[in-house]
């Protein structure tokens, strides 16, 4: 997961590695958690969104990069109690 957050790829392509690894969540709860309608996240996930939009993406982005960071916090904790 180091290349998902290079700072030399542009925010749509970082935001479009960390849908495409966003593991068990789904689609329908980012809509919800974020406010961003899941047809479009359906679309811009299928790589057929036009214009996403800057306010959309730093929202989305910062949903994934907070999610993520949860989910390796998370994936720490249950490796130090199973260590």
């Amino acid at each position: 997961m180091a290349n998902v957050l290079d700072l030399t790829e542009s925010l749509l392509d970082r935001t479009k590695k960390l849908l495409d690894a966003r593991g068990e969540i789904s689609l329908r709860r980012i809509a919800v958690e974020t406010g961003i309608n899941e047809h479009w996240l359906r679309s811009f996930s299928a790589g057929r969104a036009d214009n996403p939009g800057v306010q959309r993406l730093e929202k989305l982005h910062a949903f994934l990069v907070e999610y993520h960071a949860a989910q390796r916090f998370k994936q720490r904790q249950d490796e130090a109690r199973t260590g």
